[in-house]
């Protein structure tokens, strides 16, 4: 029996997905670190280990993200943006919209009913149009991001943000928590504000539905739940939706070795 590994360095975190015959098999994250080589090994490590495989029992590995330079044991690399998209249909075939929120940006794609790249559009760099907004604001707060998104859902009079940067964003936010603005506010704001940088995205390259979300923002339901409300849309979220694109990456790696008649 053959498995696949996909291996995704980001910036924040590195996740890593084994597949088996198309299905999830076993799936890893950990910090990234400033030493990505590194943080591949270790990720590879714990996950063959949570799987109960060995090395020899990959057939092949895909490396995907940031870092994947850096995974020295990869049979190849490949585009985040190709494997978030392999990743997404894989779990929901008939997507036409994928908006994966990451630590460093967001990007938003077009996808054929071949599951292709039609088109797509990513963030600019400012933190503000990312999961890392949340970062500071959670910081701001004293607030587990995990609690983000339930606190939010109790706002009753969301904040504005007139800024678009996350550097004054964050000015804004300590100025609302002096003026004695709650916390579910400011934390609604922020996911409003995220939520049109999101929207505006998904108008330049065309919102097709059914639509989808990934990434570690998926987490995060207080975003959705914005996010649906400005696009007017259902949102699928996938079971596991911070590793779609190692999940991707795995999948490539099987279809890759399927080709060359290798599995």
């Amino acid at each position: 029996m053959a498995y696949y590994m996909g291996i995704d360095i980001g910036s924040s975190t590195s996740k890593g997905a084994i597949t088996c015959d198309g299905k999830l098999e076993a799936y890893h994250l950990l910090l990234s670190g400033v030493n990505y080589r590194a943080a591949a090994r270790k990720l590879a490590e714990e996950l063959l280990a949570k799987a109960g495989l060995s090395r020899e029992n990959i057939a092949c590995t895909v490396a995907t993200g940031q870092g994947s330079a850096n995974v020295e044991f990869s049979d190849r690399q490949v585009a985040d943006i190709r494997c978030c998209a392999r990743g997404i249909i894989s779990i929901f075939p008939s997507v036409r919209t994928v908006i994966d929120v990451q630590g460093q940006y967001t990007q938003v794609l077009q996808l054929s009913e071949q599951g292709t790249i039609i088109d797509f559009t990513i963030s600019e760099k400012c933190a503000s149009g990312s999961g890392r907004f949340l970062d500071i604001i959670s910081n701001v707060l004293q607030i587990k991001l995990e609690d983000i998104g339930p606190l939010s859902m109790k706002s009753q009079n969301p904040v504005k943000f007139t800024t678009g940067c996350a550097v004054f964003g964050e000015s804004e936010a300590v100025s609302r928590v002096s003026e004695g603005v709650s916390r579910e506010d400011i934390l609604a704001g922020v996911h409003q504000a995220l939520a049109e940088k999101i929207s505006a995205l998904v108008n330049k390259v065309g919102l097709e539905e059914k639509c989808a979300i990934s990434g570690g923002g998926a987490l995060n339901t207080g975003l959705i739940k914005r996010v649906e409300d400005k696009l007017g849309v259902k949102l699928l979220v996938p079971p596991e939706p911070q590793y779609v694109t190692a999940l991707g990456a795995a999948v490539m790696a099987e279809e890759a070795c399927e080709v060359a008649g290798k599995a």
